[in-house]
């Protein structure tokens, strides 16, 4: 059985503590300057800013206390170990406002551990498996259409086209079905208005929070002071809405007998029989499609981006690709097999985690380290800052994929469990922080096969936190087709591939049999190749 979890375990957590005070003040004249950094540049910069490396830092903010948590012990306290007394806040409420009481955003624990325990089976190690299947589908589709752009001399923008693989990725495995460019480029462009309105009122939720104690003053109302934001992210949710419709009725119309999530969320029951109501799949559906593939896009994109900076590593994660694969298509079972590629990948979460902050607020009185939290505070966990602790990282600011690969007993480096976590942690850690790893992976390793990636001279990239971490104005890059290593095998598409594609084809419910198998041949299915159309006239091949 193929392991795709490497973090360190909680044995190591003594001998990695960071050095320094428990707790350090920003006066007000500080907070003033925080606040606008925030507002005007790079709000990581800012917090970057903040004294001192390791440690809390007590913020006076008027009405509310902040304490932000650099430290992995105390971001363990504040997940794991008293999880039940710290609870997500207002800045979900503005998410859930705009995207819908799903798994990330419903705040009620009751029905939010109803929710986990529907869909966490879904992510047991036993259906990665078939899993991995559409995700060499979808890239050896993508990668084919990369090639034939390759021929036109088209450029690439790294950013947007991990988001155009993984959202194909995600709607083939998690929703069983195939949708086409059009609805890829509405998810992408809606999500980015939807997170960057929610980014924008986290800026002043410090303003919020005050208002929202005011008699008669209600919480969503708040939301359109920043009425540009609300109006873009309100138009956005319309386009998400309708491309969500249209896959949960696809499901429906189909059955919904299958083991994808889509399919689970519609046959799902409750206590009294009742099955999710429409609002409920949509939510859970709207936080799968759009958190599902932002953040492992992101992850991907940092990482191309380092190893073009980098060639040495990406040398090294060729040059295992091709000793391991021999050019075949990558399975579940390689995983193991290529811990440089997913070290690669797990340093790029280091320096950019694809969630930079998670914040919790105190439910009652605490003490961290020996420092007072109050009740009603507001703990803002950094894995961005932790990730960067000197302390726990020597050369922080280095891309260096050694720091996660194995030594040799097969264990991980001695760290604290904490230190790295860029799926979160305790009971509210990403459901699908295995599904993103083998992806990241399995993308990896294929495109890696055919393809480079190099950052166009002269580029300058830019960090954009907009509640995930992503470069700001893009990475243009130019493609390099391989032309060393193993011939790479090109595996006919599965059956469920060939049928999502013929489904996404449109055809009539009265096509004939002869339209339907030219919808398959041009699906890739290898039993009607001959069915394909022919070429003719301009399009025929030239004579020789």
């Amino acid at each position: 059985m193929a392991t795709i979890d490497r973090t360190t375990t909680p044995s190591a957590d003594a001998a990695t503590a960071t050095t320094g005070p428990p707790v350090q003040s920003v006066d007000r004249s500080q907070v003033m300057r925080l606040f606008m950094g925030m507002q005007k540049r790079d709000q990581l910069q800012a917090l970057d800013d903040l004294p001192g490396t390791s440690g809390m830092v007590r913020i006076a903010a008027p009405g509310t206390p902040v304490f932000i948590i650099r430290d992995p012990q105390h971001a363990r306290h504040v997940l794991v170990t008293n999880q039940d007394n710290y609870v997500k806040g207002m800045d979900y409420k503005i998410l859930a406002v705009l995207l819908g009481d799903g798994l990330l955003t419903n705040l009620n624990q009751e029905q939010w551990q109803s929710q986990r325990r529907l869909v966490q089976p879904l992510f047991a190690k036993r259906h990665l498996a078939p899993m991995g299947t559409h995700m060499t589908d979808a890239t050896a589709d993508w990668l084919d259409a990369l090639e034939r752009a390759q021929q036109t001399g088209e450029e690439l923008e790294l950013g947007s086209a991990m988001m155009e693989l993984t959202l194909d990725v995600v709607v083939r495995a998690l929703f069983g079905a195939s949708i086409d460019r059009r609805a890829v480029e509405t998810v992408g462009d809606a999500m980015t208005d939807v997170l960057r309105a929610a980014q924008a009122n986290f800026r002043v939720i410090g303003l919020f929070r005050g208002l929202s104690k005011l008699p008669r003053v209600n919480f969503e109302d708040l939301l359109h002071l920043r009425w540009r934001h609300r109006a873009r992210a309100d138009a956005a949710t319309i386009k998400l809405d309708g491309v969500v419709d249209q896959l949960i009725d696809g499901a429906q119309a189909k059955g919904a007998d299958g083991d994808d999530l889509l399919s689970l969320l519609l046959s799902a029951r409750d206590e009294s029989g009742e099955a999710m109501s429409r609002t409920q799949v949509r939510d859970e559906v709207m936080t799968f499609l759009g958190a599902g593939h932002e953040t492992t896009a992101n992850a991907m994109t940092w990482m191309w981006l380092a190893l073009s900076r980098n060639p040495e590593a990406r040398r090294r994660m060729v040059a295992e690709v091709d000793e391991v694969l021999q050019g075949r298509v990558p399975t579940f079972d390689d995983l193991d097999k290529l811990p440089w590629t997913q070290a690669c990948l797990e340093e790029a979460m280091r320096l950019h985690p694809p969630v930079p902050g998670v914040s919790r607020m105190a439910l009652a009185d605490d003490e961290i380290d020996g420092v007072k939290i109050p009740k009603g505070s507001v703990t803002l966990v950094l894995p961005y800052l932790i990730h960067r602790n000197p302390d726990l990282w020597p050369n922080p600011e280095g891309y260096d994929p050694a720091r996660f690969m194995p030594g040799p007993d097969g264990r991980p480096p001695a760290r604290h469990k904490q230190a790295f976590m860029p799926f979160g942690a305790g009971r509210r850690i990403c459901v699908g922080n295995g599904f993103a790893l083998m992806e990241g992976v399995l993308l990896a390793a294929m495109t890696v096969q055919r393809f480079e990636f190099d950052l166009q001279p002269g580029t300058v990239v830019r960090r954009e936190f907009a509640i995930t971490l992503r470069p700001r104005d893009g990475v243009p890059v130019k493609v390099r087709p391989r032309t060393d290593g193993p011939l790479v095998q090109k595996a006919s598409p599965s059956p469920d591939a060939i049928a999502a594609k013929v489904a996404a084809a449109g055809l009539p419910a009265d096509a004939d049999e002869a339209t339907v198998a030219q919808a398959a041949a041009a699906a890739g299915c290898p039993f009607h190749a001959d069915d394909a159309p022919k070429a003719s006239g301009a399009d025929a091949p030239a004579a020789s």
